[in-house]
């Protein structure tokens, strides 16, 4: 149980509810103290304007009233006419210049006397100012609006006081509804923050049944998409995308193992073959060299069958398979057309150096001799006598042109998209005349092309013969 809590915990389910909870509770705290601090203003503000007109008519009454007549008088004219109110919750009071009293509304004034009152400075000396009082003991604040006035010839200071107490229950109220809320939000906001995260995270355990089903006998299911457009219908589409690129590359992997497979099983059927025919009887020395060298034949195709894999294992792993160096592509090129050229001339083909621009450039000589020896043999061994086979080294602003054109029987439009699969080969009766190889050459030229930052192409007519052309970067000359 505990090892389940904790994984429950841990899930991005539990963690966006957890946030959301956590959210929720925030702003709720955050709202109701806005509110709060919006009441509390409103109301003070409410209660100073309240004060403001009072003390404005208490100051009428003195100025009109406290020169004529007795200040007792005022002071139970006063009383007699807030006596009729229901809240006793508003007193008027007049303090002199030492803060003393001198007259007040209720008769049993518990508010400071003397009044500690802060001296005002001209030109402020008659404006209105507020104070608040909380005294010990007593179940609410009060609220004094002070103005200076002058009477009878010296400075007095007007006071009109008001009970908080309402204010203060309607505070204390909002603060209970206010804790409320935020206890029915902590109940409230895990339950919908899972509930949220469930529905939102439904679609992620969609794809995670459909992932784990996917296998090797099942690479062609796909994870449905919501159509929605949204974050995780993107998701689904990314992972179908990744989906078709490992089956196409299951696929090819697949393939690519069972044309290796049958390779290696001709030479080694050979092999096995000319072993036991020659243990049937006795054999002769000459037979017995003539199968050795035959064997030999076989063992040199296993090498290089063996040699042409491990370079495209390398190549697809990332791994790197050339050693750069600074090199001239168009005497690599040459010595290569000189390897060739008794080949071409034992088959009766004419092979020629056309065009050789000097080109410098950054790349491994035994990987570029490979393959340009693999086109001159591709070229050579699928061009019938007698024929030509022409090579051109042409030089760009940033890039060399390697040509390999060939007058031979060519290949068909809808075959050339596949030249460069391992393994493949064009037609299985053109393996006629000792045309026969692995189908590994071109996949090489390629591999080895894209390792120099550059490309292969082919273009060719049946019957009319094919081109090859490499395009490699190349550097200042």
């Amino acid at each position: 149980m505990k090892t389940d809590r904790r994984r429950f915990v841990i899930t991005v389910g539990a963690r966006l509810a957890l946030w959301a909870a956590v959210f929720t509770l925030s702003v709720s705290a955050v709202v109701c103290l806005i509110l709060y601090v919006g009441l509390e203003r409103s109301l003070h503000r409410e209660v100073d304007g309240f004060l403001e007109g009072e003390i404005r008519e208490f100051q009428s009454i003195l100025v009109e009233e406290g020169e004529e007549e007795d200040l007792d008088e005022v002071e139970r004219e006063i009383r007699r006419e807030l006596g009729s109110r229901l809240r006793k919750d508003l007193t008027f009071r007049l303090l002199d210049a030492s803060g003393r009293l001198i007259l007040t509304s209720d008769p049993k004034d518990p508010f400071p006397n003397p009044w500690s009152v802060e001296r005002k400075t001209s030109p402020l000396e008659f404006a209105t100012f507020f104070t608040t009082l909380r005294r010990a003991n007593a179940h609410a604040a009060a609220r004094f609006c002070n103005l200076p006035i002058t009477l009878r010839g010296r400075s007095c200071l007007a006071q009109a006081g008001y009970l908080l107490t309402g204010v203060e229950h309607s505070l204390a109220g909002f603060r209970r509804i206010c804790v409320l809320a935020i206890l029915a939000a902590s109940l409230l906001a895990p339950v919908g923050g899972i509930l949220l995260a469930r529905r939102s995270l439904r679609p992620i355990g969609f794809m995670t049944r459909t992932a784990r089903r996917i296998g090797a006998g099942r690479l062609a299911e796909r994870i449905s998409r919501s159509g929605t457009g949204d974050e995780l219908d993107l998701l689904a589409a990314t992972l179908n995308e990744m989906l078709d690129r490992l089956h196409c590359h299951v696929r090819q992997i697949q393939q690519f193992t069972a044309d290796a497979a049958h390779e290696l099983r001709s030479p080694l059927a050979a092999l096995r073959g000319a072993a036991e025919v020659a243990l049937t009887r006795n054999r002769s020395a000459e037979e017995l060299t003539q199968v050795i060298a035959d064997s030999i034949e076989h063992y040199d195709r296993l090498n290089r069958i063996a040699e042409d894999l491990l370079l495209l294992a390398r190549a697809d792993a990332g791994e790197p398979i050339v050693l750069k160096e600074r090199l001239r592509l168009d005497t690599a090129v040459e010595d290569m057309v000189d390897l060739y050229a008794p080949l071409a001339a034992d088959r009766q083909i004419e092979l020629t150096f056309t065009e050789r621009s000097e080109a410098w450039l950054d790349g491994d000589g035994t990987r570029l001799r490979q393959l340009v020896g693999n086109l001159l043999d591709n070229a050579i061994k699928w061009t019938d006598p007698p024929g030509r086979v022409t090579v051109a080294v042409s030089r760009t602003n940033s890039a060399a042109h390697v040509t390999v054109t060939d007058t031979g029987i060519g290949i068909a439009p809808e075959q050339l998209e596949r030249i460069f699969d391992r393994f493949y080969r064009v037609d299985p009766a053109r393996a006629s005349n000792g045309r026969r190889g692995a189908g590994l050459g071109l996949a090489i030229c390629r591999s080895i092309a894209e390792a120099h930052g550059g490309r292969i192409a082919l273009t060719s007519q049946p019957g009319r013969g094919t081109t090859a052309t490499v395009i490699l970067p190349v550097g200042a000359s």
